[in-house]
């Protein structure tokens, strides 16, 4: 309580201390957690706190686009005020139904980053298997052929079980993701059945072009959402290359923007960076914690603020201000 309290107080002393740069926020699955089988790490937060740092986003900040963003980097514009640039990752379909509506509604922009492998498929991505896996394992623990030591999921809540899991399984570059999905179906005696695979998690082309027509930046995610540092990088370019051609001849438009997937420190290169801009991509987001204090910044590695656990608008300041 006194922890908590204390937090408060920094952030709201520290908040008009705040300096000028680009304030980018990420976002992935907008809704309840508690009623997904899946991964509950994906939620970022309801509708209902959705809509309030919208509202908070509009009041404290200037919301620009990712388009806007371009334009700024590539003009070396002064850094002159506090601005906000609105992300999501991956392509849910709750991206659509919850959060195009509340972003329409309060006349908002975002940017959405499609892992287009996924967009008309029923398909599980790696993520929300190894979630669902987890749920209906009775196993204590868990230790694939590589990992150094057993992770123990004996105790704590399933968000915490899964986040563990999920952490190994992202260190591991010794094998493709579908073997060491296949090696923890087998230590978990559990594999979904057909009604599980087809649940339809991720948005539509249609969809995805009415968004574009309203306003919303769409860039590319990768294909397969393959952690790109663990891939050669022939197998870069083609995820890099290949993504953009797509979203481009569905949209008809020019895809100047990409997200890296997972986007920690691990899980990009120099060599993707490399790749990222001969593919034609203006600028790329990693999911480095931080600001963008300079429009001269590199524009392969742009930092950006994490939004979960349905964070509110106090919980939101700190993250804000731990990481400025």
């Amino acid at each position: 309580m006194v922890k908590a309290m204390l937090g408060k107080f920094y952030s709201n002393l520290m908040w008009p201390m705040l300096p000028n740069g680009i304030y980018c926020f990420n976002y992935h699955r907008i809704g309840d957690e508690a009623t997904s089988q899946f991964d509950p790490n994906i939620f970022s937060c309801t509708a209902e706190q959705f809509e309030q740092h919208i509202k908070f986003y509009k009041a404290e900040f200037t919301v620009i686009s990712v388009d806007e963003l371009i334009i700024k980097m590539n003009s070396n514009d002064p850094m002159d005020k506090k601005y906000a640039v609105i992300t999501f990752d991956d392509g849910y379909i709750d991206n659509y139904s919850i959060a195009f509506p509340i972003l329409k509604k309060h006349n908002c922009t975002a940017a959405f980053y499609i892992a287009t492998g996924y967009v008309n498929s029923p398909q599980i991505p790696w993520w929300d298997e190894i979630a669902w896996i987890i749920r209906h394992c009775n196993k204590k623990s868990i230790q694939l052929s590589n990992w150094p030591k057993p992770i123990d999921i004996s105790t704590g809540t399933i968000i915490e079980k899964i986040r563990a899991i999920l952490r190994e399984f992202k260190l591991d570059e010794s094998r493709s993701m579908a073997d060491k999905i296949t090696e923890l179906e087998t230590i978990c005696q559990c594999q979904f059945n057909e009604q599980i695979k087809e649940t339809q998690l991720f948005i539509n082309w249609q969809q995805i072009k009415e968004m574009s027509e309203n306003g919303m930046h769409i860039g590319s995610h990768s294909m397969s959402h393959n952690i790109l540092s663990h891939l050669s990088v022939q197998e870069q370019t083609l995820e890099l290359q290949q993504s953009k051609i797509e979203l481009e001849q569905q949209l008809n438009e020019k895809i100047t923007s990409l997200a890296y997937p997972v986007g920690n420190s691990t899980s990009f290169s120099e060599d993707t960076m490399n790749v990222a801009k001969e593919a034609g991509y203006e600028l790329a987001f990693s999911f480095i914690p931080g600001i963008i204090r300079s429009f001269q910044e590199n524009k392969y590695n742009l930092k950006r603020l994490p939004v979960n656990d349905n964070c509110n608008i106090a919980q939101l300041k700190k993250i804000i201000v731990r990481n400025t």
